[in-house]
């Protein structure tokens, strides 16, 4: 996936265009599909489960679940509508986003790729690359990768 350079978005919320093979898209949107791998509980509001009350950590839960439903939605619609994001182009597709949905696709792709590490373990990099994984870790693992490559290429827009 390839950041077209000339079609920048502005203000006036001209859409970020990618380049994107027919392969990445079946790709991208096999990633996806695995959202969400976090638990809600997974975000704390410190690191000391003493020093915040119980109220406010399940104020954040609710939150983190209604946000979870909105992505799911957004997710439903994506797939749904996927002509609306992916056009014919002369060789490959031509992958288009508005700054709303490039945001939003940043943040699935980034819970997906920490609910990855977070069900392996938290592993350090190289140590999970020394695993020997089991199918579903291996899948884990691969999904984890896959979402950062495509962060980085949607984040290519913005350097």
């Amino acid at each position: 996936m390839k950041f077209i350079r000339s079609q920048k978005a502005d203000s006036a919320g001209r859409p970020l265009v990618f380049h994107i093979s027919q392969r990445e898209k079946v790709v991208l949107l096999a990633t996806l599909k695995l959202y969400p791998l976090l638990d809600v509980s997974y975000h704390q509001l410190s690191r000391d489960p003493k020093t915040s009350g119980q109220a406010e950590q399940q104020w954040l839960e609710e939150a983190m679940e209604q946000q979870r439903q909105d992505h799911k939605k957004k997710l439903g619609q994506f797939f749904n509508n996927d002509r609306r994001f992916f056009k014919d182009g002369k060789d490959d597709l031509l992958f288009t986003l508005t700054g709303e949905q490039m945001e939003w696709l940043l943040r699935v792709l980034n819970e997906i790729r920490v609910g990855s590490w977070v069900r392996l373990g938290q592993p350090e990099l190289e140590e999970a690359r020394k695993l020997s994984l089991t199918g579903a870790q291996a899948r884990l693992f691969t999904a984890m990768e896959l979402s950062g490559y495509f962060q980085a290429a949607l984040l290519e827009a913005f350097s």
